[in-house]
This record gives structure tokens, sequence and C-alpha cells, in this order.
């Protein structure tokens, strides 16, 4: 049997996020920006402020080089696009959400760029700080240690990755899964993408095996995501 070009050998990810984005462009009909804030959860501006206050809280004083994992359509890019200081690089897998965060910054300085494998395009020791906000959260655990491994050859010694996730030990956390067969079917229509629980013991240990040290963890009592910051050891 003849396999398929461009769907045998595509990462679920890449599958599912551009279903999805197909998904919401149809849902939203002309309003495409609507469908490009929605492809990152929505809460454009107010998402990204959060986003941005946890960058510039943990970046060193001065100049620092931000790479954002996942950046979709620019939540926290735009939300820093007014901070000289800031040497960015957002990376994504869909290159219509990055056309739309490209434009929305207006900065010709920064680098918005597509990736499909799990791997970070910059070289050693690059980054001073690494966002991975709602990345882990839909991927395998053999894909989010691959990533750790990356990002701890990319984050400069001493330097912070902040990385949010899914704690099923939280019940609004808990209340987001479904049975693995609703889940598939959600998926394969386009509503949804894969989500990934672990515990917040879980996540440290793999932030620790990878190199990282935890500084903090915040975390909601609603859906929201919580979120870790780590320090890369010298």
């Amino acid at each position: 049997m003849t396999k398929r070009a461009g769907v045998t050998g595509t990462p679920h990810y890449l599958r599912e996020y551009r279903t999805l984005l197909r998904t919401l462009r149809r849902r939203h009909g002309d309003d495409e920006e609507a469908a490009l804030h929605s492809a990152v959860g929505g809460d454009y501006e107010a998402e990204g402020r959060v986003q941005a206050d946890l960058v510039l809280t943990a970046a060193p004083a001065g100049d620092f080089s931000l790479l954002d994992v996942g950046c979709g359509s620019g939540r926290a890019a735009y939300a820093l696009s007014k901070e000289e200081r800031v040497n960015y690089w957002g990376v994504d897998i869909l290159p219509d959400l990055l056309d739309y965060a490209r434009e929305k910054c207006a900065r010709s300085d920064w680098r918005f760029d597509a990736i499909t494998d799990i791997a970070l395009p910059a070289s050693d020791a690059w980054a001073d700080v690494i966002l991975f906000m709602s990345v882990f959260t839909h991927l395998k655990d053999s894909e989010i240690k691959r990533y750790l491994a990356e990002a701890a050859r990319v984050t400069k010694p001493g330097g912070v990755i902040i990385a949010s996730y899914l704690d099923r030990d939280n019940r609004a956390h808990r209340d987001l899964f479904q049975p693995a067969p609703l889940q598939r079917l959600a998926r394969f229509l386009g509503r949804d993408v894969m989500l990934s629980f672990t515990t917040a013991t879980e996540f440290g240990d793999n932030l620790d095996a990878a190199g990282f040290s935890v500084e903090k963890t915040i975390t909601y009592d609603t859906p929201r995501q919580h979120t870790m910051v780590a320090r890369r050891r010298s």
C-alpha cells in the first residue's frame, strides 16, 4: 500500500495543531485574528502580559536573550515588544501563527522561525531565558524529556527555564481530562490537541534530571496551567 505523503511520519502535535487551526478558522469565519488568538488559548493580551512579567522577573539585568518555544501568534512576544533590552527568538510549528506574530510585534530585529522536530535551532548556551508555555502540556513524556535536554544545551549556565504543566493532582486540571476514546475523537475532529498530565513532583524531577533546579512553582485553583521557574545549574 502506498503511504500518503505528509501524513505518515508527521508528528502528532503538527497534525493536531494544523487541524485545530482549520477548525478555529471555520468557527470564526472572517475574523482571522480571533482564530489566531484562539489557537494559543485566547486571552491574548492579558495572558501575554502575565507571561512577559514572568520573563522580565526571571531575566538578568540589562540586555538578555529569550527563546520563546511554541510562541504561537505571539502573546508573550507582543507584550514584550516595547522592551528594547530583549533579544527575542520565537519558534513554533505553524507558519501562519508566526507570520501574525511577526507583523503584530513589528520588530525587524526579532526572529520568528518555524520548526517541526523536538529540537531547538539555537546554539549552545545562547539563551538567558527559555519560555515553554503550553508546550509540554501537549507532548508525550519522551518528547518532553528530549525538549528539556535541548533546553539544557541552549540555556546559559545560571539561565532560566519557565515552563507550564497540567497537574493531575489539581482538581481543576483533572476536570479537563476525558477518557481516551473521547480524547482521540476530539483530536480527530479538530476540537482539541493531546493533553498531557503530570504532577509537580514528576515535573520537578524531569527538570532536575535535565540539569535545572526549581526555584518557584506558581499554582492556581482554576484550569489555568501551573508554571515552574527553574535555573540551569552551572
